[in-house]
């Protein structure tokens, strides 16, 4: 789920850039807005698993189903004509979504639902500054602002996180000062768990309760924030290659074994009952659930043959047949499916058929949230392209199509 500083800061870089450009071109006009006394939307209950036994180590390749198409179209969130608009993040419903919308020269980060009804909830003070990223947990939308001054060169980079409450609906807060964040940090019930970079292999770790307005620091060094397994917060630890839990009151909780490994980068996820992790090397994606005897490899990267020309390479040389950019990244379990990304697009393994599918085209983006997915299919690399974003629950979707 989370970035490790330093397998990631370069490609998060050329991330922030494409963001950043992307977020001037996000649109919106104001519609009517969603009652100000609406309830916030909350995670349903997710069904219970379809998976009845764990699936075969390395899953196969399969086309996308025609309801699976059929469902993503039929799923676009309405737009209005000229207008631009960048995704932040669904709510975990799958019945609403945060938004960066641009018309003119404003530009506004809006609560829409799936009917078009939005309710604003900030504006940028200019068009250079915008939400880099989001996470909601049904009451509380934290996101990351950032400004193109910052990415150009010599910019000192980072962002400030800021902290909204859909319940009272008061004008966002800020929660913390500029500074570098692994992206979309865990959130449940108000409590957030903050990844504030600090240098090589050195994180800080804290955890926010935006209802009280403390924090309390977990750990630091080469950790993250993973998830949520009841109230336990799950942290990772790059060095011990071990997951680690703390409950509310600060004390030692009990962590889902077996741990990754410490062959593992920081990019892991959990929803409570999946675990995924991507090995140190990113090739790898693994996946896990308290029942199964063993954890199981979903998804590898295999290098082409070895040619004649890359054995005589000298020792440590990299092929020039691989592509140091096929690597696998931002794992997110959603019911009994794991989306992550790899190379240039995104990608769905089943658990309940051993399969994968290709979700978008390459340049395209997706973010899952709860049993949300909220995603743009299509090659979005061109910014003046209007973005058409489709807001689903992937878990109610029919299984795919099981290895041949």
């Amino acid at each position: 789920m989370m970035p490790l500083p330093r397998a990631r800061i370069g490609s998060r870089a050329i991330a922030l850039v494409a963001a950043l450009a992307a977020a001037l071109l996000a649109a919106c006009t104001p519609g009517d807005p969603p009652a100000a006394s609406s309830p916030p939307a909350t995670a349903e209950a997710p069904p219970a698993t379809r998976v009845t036994a764990p699936p075969l180590a390395d899953f196969c390749p399969v086309a996308m189903p025609p309801s699976w198409q059929d469902a993503i179209r039929d799923s676009r969130l309405p737009q209005e004509p000229g207008e631009r608009w960048a995704a932040l993040t669904p709510a975990p419903d799958g019945r609403s979504a945060f938004a960066t919308v641009q018309r003119g020269g404003s530009m506004t980060l809006v609560w829409q639902e799936k009917d078009g009804r939005r309710r604003e909830v900030a504006t940028m003070p200019d068009m250079f500054t915008f939400p880099l990223w989001g996470v909601f947990d049904g009451r509380w939308l934290v996101y990351a602002r950032s400004s193109l001054m910052r990415a150009a060169p010599h910019g000192g980079g980072g962002s400030e996180l800021f902290a909204w409450d859909a319940e009272s609906g008061t004008a966002p807060r800020q929660v913390l000062g500029t500074a570098d964040f692994l992206f979309r940090p865990p959130l449940r019930d108000g409590k957030l768990a903050v990844t504030r970079i600090l240098g090589e292999d050195r994180n800080e770790l804290t955890l926010h309760d935006l209802a009280a307005g403390t924090v309390r620091t977990v750990a630091t060094g080469p950790v993250g924030g993973v998830g949520f397994h009841g109230a336990d917060l799950l942290w990772f630890d790059r060095a011990t290659g071990r997951l680690n839990a703390v409950g509310p009151d600060g004390k030692a909780g009990s962590a889902p074994q077996p741990s990754p490994g410490p062959g593992t980068t920081v990019d892991v996820t959990t929803d409570g009952r999946t675990t995924a992790w991507v090995s140190r090397d990113e090739r790898t994606l693994t996946v896990w659930r308290p029942d199964w005897a063993a954890p199981v490899r979903a998804f590898r990267v295999t290098s082409p043959p070895a040619t004649a020309a890359a054995t005589s390479l000298p020792p440590g040389t990299r092929p020039p047949t691989v592509d140091p950019f096929h690597t696998v990244a931002t794992p997110t379990a959603v019911g009994d499916l794991v989306i992550f990304q790899y190379h240039l697009g995104w990608y769905v393994a089943d658990l309940r058929t051993g399969s994968y599918v290709r979700l978008t085209a390459d340049h395209a983006h997706a973010v899952a949230s709860g049993e949300a997915l909220l995603v743009d299919p299509d090659n979005n690399s061109d910014p003046a392209q209007q973005h058409a974003y489709s807001l689903l629950r992937p878990d109610r979707l029919p299984p795919l199509p099981p290895c041949p």
